[in-house]
């Protein structure tokens, strides 16, 4: 339906041409002299140009596509700079160009602009996009329609230009962060976690899935006839964990990404603080990053990535055992039976958990009692 439109437009644009230069021709015949044939001869070589300009192939030497923040925090705008070069003697009547903006980037009135015939090398605009989104976004393509001054052979033409555009979670001062159950710490140089032996042994706890085969205490298991685990102490710069748990829970987007930006108030928080921490991040598994104050743009990039998880946490995992005694920051969008699963877990590791959320349902509340029955700190930062 659509095609036959399009078709039956262009007939009426073609009769419409010819009918204007069978008017131009008779009116040169019956009326004579010189203006009339030069202006029917003025008609022609518009028409024969226009023709000429449509078949001739318009080249673009390069495309261009500036961003000019070099860093973008959601909810703050951004100006894009894109410029075409093209030949400098080649013809065109007018072209229109369109950047093709990635969906959910943020708000804009216009991200094209309109060119008549020109000299130029170079053909530059500019627009704004404003309150982005937090992401990662990939330009991909812009669209170029050509014409000629009559509407009759307009053309598209597509022209790849890649531009990667990350957009960092907002962040912000936290005015009081729960550290009643800091573990305890020893000042003193850091030494690697694979020197287990050489650390102070605060005590023995039963054997999880996971842990070290090395950090077994033998004849605890023997004498309780069940395999224990030695715990051994953590030292300074080793004793704080931002972990972000990316299960969405069923919760809107909105308080996922309240949760993200949380996650990045409390690293930001500690590492001004002390020399670095650990940050913790759940894709499809967890990924963890050891970060300093020089060093947040790294923590900040895979913060920037995450996106809703369906599936929720797994109950046993590696990296569980490398947080053992230390002070955990489990952020997540909201509680459930995984997360109460994974709390204990890390509780049998021997961490010190503060369970961190942005608001609480009432279905959040029924197991925020779970929670501080098991001795674990919950911190919800809208109360």
């Amino acid at each position: 339906m659509n095609k036959g439109k399009v078709n039956l437009r262009l007939f009426v644009k073609y009769v419409f041409l010819l009918l204007f230069i069978a008017a131009a021709f008779s009116y040169a015949m019956f009326q004579g002299g010189f203006v009339s044939w030069f202006l029917f001869y003025s008609v022609i070589t518009v028409v024969i140009a226009t023709v000429l300009v449509a078949v001739y192939p318009f080249r673009i030497v390069k495309v261009e596509r500036e961003i000019h923040q070099n860093v973008l925090r959601a909810g703050e705008s951004m100006t894009v700079t894109v410029t075409l070069h093209k030949r400098a003697l080649q013809p065109f009547f007018y072209v229109r160009v369109q950047d093709l903006i990635p969906m959910k980037l943020g708000t804009y009135d216009e991200s094209g602009s309109l060119f008549f015939f020109s000299f130029q090398k170079r053909l530059v605009f500019s627009y704004n996009i404003r309150d982005v989104k937090r992401g990662s976004y990939s330009f991909d393509e812009l669209s170029l329609v050509f014409g000629d001054v009559f509407g009759l052979f307009e053309r598209e033409k597509k022209v790849s230009c890649q531009t990667e555009v990350l957009v960092y979670p907002r962040f912000h001062d936290l005015p009081s962060i729960p550290d009643d159950a800091r573990p305890k710490q020893l000042e003193g140089r850091r030494i690697q976690r694979s020197f287990e032996e050489d650390r102070s042994l605060a005590g023995v706890r039963q054997y999880v899935a996971g842990d070290r085969i090395t950090s077994i205490d033998w004849k605890q298991s023997a004498r309780l006839t069940k395999l224990m685990t030695k715990e051994f102490e953590s030292y300074q710069g080793e004793g704080v964990v931002v972990a972000f748990d990316s299960g969405a829970i069923d919760r809107n987007e909105s308080i996922f990404e309240h949760s993200v930006e949380l996650t990045a108030s409390l690293m930001i928080t500690f590492t001004e603080k002390q020399p670095g921490i650990k940050l913790a991040v759940r894709f499809t598994d967890w990924v963890s990053f050891e970060v300093t104050q020089s060093t947040i743009s790294k923590g900040l990039i895979p913060l920037a990535r995450v996106a809703p998880s369906k599936d929720g946490a797994p109950q046993y995992h590696k990296v569980y055992r490398d947080w053992a005694g230390m002070r955990v920051y489990y952020v997540c969008v909201g509680l459930n039976e995984q997360v109460l699963n994974v709390c204990k877990t890390l509780l049998e590791q021997g961490t010190a958990l503060i369970v961190c959320l942005v608001a609480a349902s009432s279905h959040d509340r029924l197991f925020i009692t779970e929670l501080e029955k098991l001795g674990i700190t919950v911190f919800i930062e809208n109360e």
